[in-house]
């Protein structure tokens, strides 16, 4: 594509995203990229702005990335090994988190402090201390009394399922992001969260098709496409698999119908216990 390229064809944009042309046509539908029609001569080829291509390029990697960089909460705020009790815990109030990295002069962290630290420094509720004693107390005590060291971190390039996967094996709700050793940024489960129902459609409407397959090469491209031949448009696709050789795969399509899918799948002999489940049966159940 040259710098003076106003419009592209179809096939150059999905080269460009890295996406299919079909994909193409859909965002162009969907409003999500400009086209236009080619002339009579070249009936029924559409043509893509460049430029819109170009802005969804380079948004990308920043907005869909599953780097841990792209999910984290950069510059942190952050404290040192002599930050006393009282200011901690007015950083974390002020500033609505939870966790709070502790650095070297080096922006190194060293040591993290997370709120039930901060709790289990407190005094006992039954304490004879007075309230203006307690707080006198607590600015003695500083956060290298208090926090956990040493402490795990996580490069800014690694995946965010590897740091799901550190959090679980360790039993910590966020990890610092380092660059270099230094401290760039932090993730917590709850930034992991927003990912997973990312990536899953999560709030989109459509329908989840639930299948059961071989847990075997080739299993599962004919599975997609027959929901993709019954005029679907994939949104979301997640596997999972157990000890037995089976893996159930979940797809959250839109456009398609029930029946169309249903056709479509009957030809496929391998899979079975399909069930479809409209994503807006799912409501939030409130008691008392």
């Amino acid at each position: 594509m040259t710098a003076d390229s106003k419009w592209i064809s179809t096939k150059d944009a999905a080269t460009r995203l890295g996406v299919s042309t079909a994909r193409i046509r859909q965002m162009m539908a969907d409003g999500q990229l400009t086209g236009q029609k080619m002339g009579n001569k070249y009936r029924g080829q559409w043509q893509v702005l460049a430029s819109d291509v170009e802005t969804r390029f380079y948004q990308k990697g920043a907005k869909y990335s599953m780097r841990v960089k792209n999910r984290m909460t950069p510059s942190p705020i952050t404290a040192t090994v002599d930050t006393s009790y009282n200011e901690a815990l007015r950083l974390m109030q002020q500033n609505h988190i939870k966790s709070l990295p502790i650095v070297n002069k080096h922006n190194k962290p060293i040591g993290i402090v997370t709120r039930g630290d901060m709790l289990r420094a407190e005094p006992s509720q039954v304490t004879s201390l007075s309230a203006f004693e307690i707080v006198s107390l607590l600015e003695k005590v500083t956060m290298k009394k208090i926090m956990n060291a040493p402490v795990f971190a996580i490069d800014e390039n690694s995946s965010c399922t590897n740091a799901a996967k550190f959090m679980l094996d360790n039993n910590i709700n966020c990890l610092p992001v380092v660059q270099d050793e230094k401290l760039v940024g932090i993730i917590t489960d709850t930034d992991i969260f927003k990912a997973f129902v990312e990536i899953t459609g999560g709030g989109q409407a459509g329908t989840h098709i639930e299948a059961r397959m071989p847990d075997q090469q080739g299993q599962l491209a004919p599975f997609i496409q027959a929901i993709t031949n019954a005029d679907s448009y994939i949104a979301s696709i997640v596997i999972t698999y157990d000890d037995s050789g089976y893996g159930t795969v979940d797809v959250k399509e839109r456009g398609g119908s029930e029946e169309n899918i249903r056709k479509e799948l009957e030809n496929l002999t391998s899979i079975d216990n399909i069930n479809f489940r409209p994503s807006g049966q799912d409501k939030l159940i409130t008691f008392g």
